[in-house]
């Protein structure tokens, strides 16, 4: 079958909603429960660091320019995997997801054993930004499975044109782009009630769906290499 006939799993609904609740779940889970820092919201880390620095408190100041860092990092590590090829064997977005489904793992053995959070933070927004750099399409369409500004924008602009066009595609496309903004909610509640409950044992739940997620895309592996 020709790919453009075929589902491509890694731009499908299901998964971009996996994607933006493990990215709400994660930045939930940091805020409550790291100092209200953000594992992938940067803008609200380099806003928390130069409030501080402003007001004088260079050291407090310091423990939200790490994750920005170590963000930057992540970034560039993951234009290494898209280098990477492996002929009839694996494709860079699923090497991607399995790079980040350990680190997290390792995340949440840290935080069981309460190792500093500087280093939980440091690995987790290194990640977050290869999941954002890695999934960038929703059936064909810009989103972003880490942050909802860019999507609410989206979405304001998708309901604007059906109500001016009456074109149900455009109608579809804001439906879509709603679902992975309500994920992304969903999973920063469940991980503010479920941390308060298991506490560092909680961070092992993105890491089952960043598997279920993997599962998911290596169907489109035969679409890479046909």
């Amino acid at each position: 079958m020709d790919q453009t006939t075929q589902k491509i799993m890694k731009e499908s609904i299901r998964v971009g909603m996996l994607l933006s609740l493990t990215a709400g779940f994660i930045d939930s889970y940091t805020f409550a429960f790291h100092n209200a820092r953000f594992a992938s919201f940067q803008s609200g880390n380099m806003l928390q660091f130069g409030v501080n620095f402003a007001s004088g408190h260079f050291s407090h100041a310091m423990i939200f320019f790490w994750p920005v860092l170590f963000y930057l990092i992540g970034s560039g590590l993951n234009q290494f995997i898209k280098k990477i090829r492996y002929v009839n064997d694996i494709q860079w977005e699923e090497l991607s997801v399995l790079v980040e489904m350990s680190g997290i793992f390792l995340v949440a053995i840290l935080e069981v054993l309460h190792v500093s959070s500087l280093i939980s933070l440091s690995i987790l927004a290194t990640f977050m930004a290869m999941q954002a750099d890695t999934f960038t399409k929703l059936r064909g369409a810009t989103y972003v499975t880490t942050m909802n500004t860019g999507n609410l924008k989206n979405l304001g602009s998708k309901l604007a044109n059906f109500l001016m066009t009456r074109d149900i595609s455009e109608l579809k496309r804001a439906r879509n782009t709603a679902l992975i903004i309500g994920s992304f909610i969903i999973g920063a509640i469940i991980a503010y009630f479920i941390g308060h409950i298991i506490h560092g044992w909680a961070m092992f739940i993105p890491v089952f769906i960043l598997f279920i997620i993997w599962r998911e895309i290596i169907g489109d592996r035969e679409l890479e290499l046909n």
